[in-house]
């Protein structure tokens, strides 16, 4: 086994369930405990971090600046870099950062299985399928404000080296400033996946795919929002998968409703037209009927 350097290991989430709980100390048993940290990008007055537990909790007035960085209304979801960048600030005398999301499974027994494969590997930046961006991507477009040709990865589980985080934050901070004073759209401002493949690699940091350089397959790792995967979809799979996104029943109940009611937000059209045929129906036995039937049909389609 290789001589093993000194690495931080970050749970990315925005709360501490029973999953984040069973993922830190899944990791801490490799990285050590003194190692291992929630971060978390929310408002540290709504945040009950379990006693035990290391943390590292920021917003845009703690640790981090809206002064300084751009801080679009999604930038929890949106810009995962953030997280790095309050490890940076937070943390000192470590060769690599991890950050891995909280739906992430290994399939095996110890964390060693896997990280062990990277104590080798001296790359600035690695992140699953990092390489050029397909212009398929919901986020291609925003790439058009770095100069570059647009690079991508998925941002489930990635390691940065502490030393390349200074240029990141560099630009981002001129990239914010542009934002701030020309009034671009936040529509714009570009994702934690484009924005640090593709600096960089302008930048000549050494990046590389995770899973080109793991003995895990990659198979069942997926950022399609309508792949998931449940404890019983793993059952029968056996030897070394790295999963994602990985659901107990109730992230699954809450993430799927979630999406619903954003989905339904946006449909106005037909909320409508619905709420106009009821309420100014006068007869209150035939706005029952319809009621009714609006439902079933609904009911019906899935």
């Amino acid at each position: 086994m290789a001589e093993k350097k000194k690495n931080a290991v970050a749970i990315r989430c925005h709360q501490i369930g029973e999953a984040e709980k069973k993922l830190y100390s899944f990791v801490a048993e490799y990285f050590g405990k003194e190692n291992t940290f929630f971060v978390m990008n929310v408002d540290p007055a709504t945040v009950k971090v379990p006693e035990g537990y290391n943390h590292i909790v920021f917003n845009h007035e703690t640790i981090l600046s809206s002064e300084q960085l751009y801080w679009p209304q999604d930038v929890a979801w949106k810009c995962g870099d953030y997280c790095y960048y309050a490890m940076f600030n937070s943390l000192s005398g470590y060769a690599y950062f991890w950050l891995i999301e909280p739906d992430i499974k290994f399939c095996c027994d110890k964390a060693e299985t896997f990280f062990e494969d990277f104590e080798t590997q001296e790359a600035d930046f690695l992140a699953p399928r990092f390489g050029r961006a397909l212009e398929t991507l919901p986020f291609y477009s925003t790439a058009r404000v770095l100069d570059s040709p647009p690079m991508s990865c998925l941002f489930g589980i990635t390691r940065m080296n502490p030393a390349a985080i200074h240029k990141l934050v560099n630009t981002r901070q001129n990239l914010s400033e542009k934002f701030y004073k020309e009034k671009i759209p936040p529509s714009q401002y570009p994702n934690d996946e484009i924005f640090v493949s593709t600096v960089a690699a302008r930048l000549g940091l050494r990046c590389a795919p995770i899973d080109k350089l793991s003995s895990f397959n990659f198979l069942l790792f997926s950022v399609d929002p309508n792949v998931f995967f449940l404890e019983q979809d793993l059952e029968d799979v056996k030897g070394k998968f790295i999963v994602h996104p990985f659901m107990d029943e109730e992230t699954f109940i809450n993430k799927k409703m979630q999406r619903f009611e954003r989905v339904l937000n946006q449909s106005f059209p037909l909320l409508d037209f619905m709420a106009q045929s009821i309420n100014k129906c006068s007869d209150e036995k035939l706005r029952e009927v319809l009621r009714e039937k609006f439902r079933k049909r609904l009911q019906a389609s899935v």
